[in-house]
């Protein structure tokens, strides 16, 4: 009989970092990991081919942190798998170099995978997201147990730092699509709830630092990415009735309307946001969405910004 990799002596979590430049920011990604509150922990850095050397920074945590290199930048979900790949613990972790954890955030993750069984694949908390502004807001879970359909319907696992995952899911469902231009992880929850529980700790855990080169200002690729996932999605969708069906689409035709006017094309963001609305009229941030959009109102502006944060 095989041994499982707990059985082996294999470190328990693997904790699994991309990078691309931003050195100051990796070593505080990295204290943050030095930081938690258990042992039983490897670390992968990914470095998505930067000019800058990391080997320096790498060096100074031991042999508790790997670097592997790639020869040629393939972005951010291939840095991921290839940090899967190279992993040996039986959970695996994301942390975006840009981002960092409180010190409970891997053990609180692990006792909630101690107390389930092997149904539960995923474990998220929340999160606290700082904006370039200056302006924060808070996040907190929603969703547990078996929560496939409602992946379909609306979003509701928390970004790729929150998430630990157990390391089978991802051997049995893939990891992230380097296919995608954006929404990898979003692609990635929904292949793991078709098969696998999902749970949380009802916490925030992780901070979340918008940069100004991140993938959400690139509303080029951030809409590239909404129409691929449609795509996909679409086939899961049509498993379902008409009205669970219904609100699936209306959720990507909504998140489509809304890049499309964050990136100025005001007349697809309209027609998207109007079949939003048609497909299913009873979710009322679509309303007002399409009514800012058609009368041409600032997203930006302190008004809108301050009744988002509220709607959170």
């Amino acid at each position: 009989m095989s041994q499982t990799r707990s059985e082996r002596n294999e470190p328990t979590i693997s904790v699994v970092i991309p990078v691309y430049e931003q050195p100051q920011l990796l070593a505080e990604a990295l204290d943050s990991v030095m930081d938690q509150t258990i042992g039983g922990i490897e670390v992968i850095v990914v470095d998505d081919a930067s000019d800058t050397d990391f080997k320096p920074i790498v060096n100074q945590y031991s042999d508790r942190v790997r670097l592997l290199t790639h020869d040629e930048n393939k972005g951010a979900a291939e840095a991921r798998n290839t940090g899967i790949d190279a992993a040996r613990g039986e959970y695996v972790a994301f942390l975006d170099a840009d981002d960092r954890w409180a010190p409970t955030k891997l053990e609180k993750q692990l006792e909630v995978f101690k107390r389930e069984d092997v149904t539960l694949g995923l474990v998220y908390t929340g999160f606290v997201q700082y904006q370039l502004d200056g302006t924060e807001w808070e996040r907190y879970p929603d969703a547990r147990g078996e929560i496939y359909r409602d992946e379909l319907v609306r979003d509701r696992v928390h970004p790729t730092s929150t998430v630990m995952v157990r390391w089978e899911c991802l051997e049995r469902t893939g990891g992230f699509d380097p296919s995608l231009p954006s929404r990898q992880d979003y692609d990635l929850w929904i292949r793991i709830a078709d098969h696998y529980e999902v749970d949380y700790v009802d916490e925030i855990l992780v901070d979340k630092r918008e940069q100004p080169d991140s993938i959400s200002k690139d509303f080029d690729r951030r809409i590239e990415g909404d129409l691929a996932v449609f795509e996909k999605v679409k086939g899961r969708a049509a498993e379902f009735g008409i009205v669970t069906r219904s609100r699936i689409f209306s959720y990507h035709h909504h998140v489509i309307g809304r890049d499309y006017g964050s990136n100025g094309k005001r007349w697809k963001a309209l027609q998207h946001l109007g079949l939003a609305i048609i497909r299913y009229p009873f979710r009322p941030i679509s309303w007002a969405m399409f009514v800012i959009t058609l009368l041409g109102i600032d997203r930006n502006g302190q008004l809108l910004t301050f009744a988002k944060q509220c709607i959170r």
